[in-house]
């Protein structure tokens, strides 16, 4: 299992990376447009698991269907996996402040600061577990997406961590924040994964 230095090694040691991130990075402060920087990540990601392949492709060699098509899917399972539990957290967390008369000030949005922790790891159990069938329906497995991501707990606490702080500290780059922190993740999760059977999928 690879460390999460030497994965950044890897992404970072490449020539060229650059101004393909910028890409992915202008592109996901788009509405809609950003569909397709989440399916560059998303066909990063089976490129790497089928041929670890680590350097991120030319963004001229992708095809627009094909990027539509995996950030749609990526974009449910943000929705789904993400979406869902901070709209969750948020509701419990106006709830504890609504019955503590706001007596506990920041404290009560605990709630919302947990599922966004959550979120990752569900998130990343899901792509898996698309990479490994290549079936989308088997993303909505919740019982084994809640296994997997429990499984790859202690490895991706530090990046999820790391994840967050970046996203942050560099809020009003959120795009190119996000598009880098989640390619790391994704990157780092695919190599915990690296040997496991699977269909390709499309």
């Amino acid at each position: 299992m690879p460390s999460l230095e030497a994965v950044c090694g890897r992404l970072f040691g490449h020539s060229g990376w650059i101004p393909k991130v910028l890409w992915g990075g202008a592109l996901s402060f788009i509405p809609i447009i950003n569909i397709f920087s989440l399916g560059y990540l998303l066909e990063y990601t089976i490129r790497l698991r089928q041929s670890r392949q680590w350097e991120l492709p030319d963004w001229r060699d992708m095809e627009i269907p094909s990027l539509f098509s995996g950030g749609l899917k990526m974009f449910i399972l943000l929705l789904g996996y993400g979406g869902i539990p901070l709209l969750g957290g948020w509701l419990a967390s106006e709830l504890v402040n609504f019955l503590s008369f706001g007596l506990l000030g920041i404290v009560s949005y605990f709630p919302l600061a947990l599922a966004a922790f959550l979120c990752p790891f569900l998130i990343l159990a899901s792509v898996n577990n698309y990479l490994q069938s290549s079936l989308f329906s088997d993303c909505w497995d919740i019982r084994t997406v809640f296994v997997s991501a429990r499984s790859m707990w202690p490895e991706l606490v530090l990046p999820v961590i790391a994840f967050w702080g970046v996203f942050l500290l560099a809020l009003p780059l959120y795009g190119l924040s996000f598009f880098v922190g989640a390619w790391v993740l994704l990157a780092y999760s695919s190599a915990m994964h690296f040997g496991e059977t699977g269909k390709s999928p499309r």
